[in-house]
């Protein structure tokens, strides 16, 4: 019962948060994605949804979110690994708030190439990568 309640909080918060939208796949590379900076705060992975906590500037303005893997291949090992990159754009807000927030994106779009591409479902590595930075924080996820 437990679980039920976290997977119909999680889908709310995904659809109110960011309207429904998934992982974007593209060859993009990640310096042409980032737009303005958020701190990284932590990862939590919910059946297809991955839920981002994060922190930034502002107060004054909508700020909208994105989340791409780039490149728009695997990498090979085992298990295989994702990049994905966060893009913020703030709208120039320039109110200096300390927003929290956490986001949600459905990772649908990740399992369909993975199964496209080995035919299976099987554990992925969401390498979830800070603003300008090599750092990053990782997730297992197994598809449905």
């Amino acid at each position: 019962m437990k679980n039920r309640i976290l997977i119909i909080l999680a889908g709310i918060l995904f659809f109110i948060t960011c309207g429904g939208c998934g992982v974007i796949i593209t060859d993009i590379p990640p310096e042409a994605l980032q737009l303005d900076p958020f701190s990284l705060k932590g990862i939590e992975i919910v059946e297809d949804t991955i839920a981002l906590t994060i922190s930034y500037s502002g107060g004054c303005e909508k700020h909208s979110f994105s989340l791409f893997m780039s490149p728009a291949a695997f990498l090979e090992s085992y298990p295989v690994q994702a990049n994905l990159y966060l893009r913020h754009n703030g709208n120039s807000d320039a109110c200096e708030a300390e927003i929290n927030q956490t986001i949600s994106f459905n990772l649908q779009p990740i399992a369909a190439l993975y199964t496209s591409l080995y035919g299976r479902y099987d554990e992925i590595v969401l390498n979830v990568f800070t603003f300008e930075s090599n750092n990053k924080l990782s997730a297992s996820y197994v598809p449905e």
